[in-house]
C-alpha cells in the first residue's frame, strides 16, 4: 500500500533534476530546470504517473503512463531524501 495519499488530482511525488526532454511536444525553454514526478488515481483505480519539466515559468508535460504503487513509494522514497 502506497504510504501517499493519491487522488484525481495530478499531485507532485517527488521533484529531480532535468534529465531529457518528456514529451514528443518538447519545449526547450523547459529543459535544464527540474523533473516533477506526478501521479494521481483514475476513476478506474488505476495509478498513472507523469513527468513534468519546469524551468522558471516554463513547462512541459509529458504523456501519462499507467504506474503500480511500487513506483509511488519509490518517488515518494526520493521526495523524502
Amino acid at each position: 500500500m502506497t504510504t501517499v495519499k493519491l487522488t484525481n488530482r495530478w499531485q507532485t511525488i517527488c521533484t529531480v533534476g532535468y534529465t531529457g526532454s518528456v514529451s514528443r511536444d518538447e519545449n526547450r525553454s523547459a529543459h535544464g530546470g527540474v523533473c516533477h514526478c506526478q501521479a494521481r488515481r483514475s476513476k478506474d483505480g488505476t495509478i498513472m504517473g507523469r513527468k513534468v519539466n519546469s524551468n522558471g515559468r516554463h513547462e512541459e508535460v509529458g504523456e501519462p503512463f499507467a504506474i503500480d504503487e511500487d513506483r509511488v513509494m519509490h518517488w515518494a522514497a526520493i521526495g523524502r531524501a
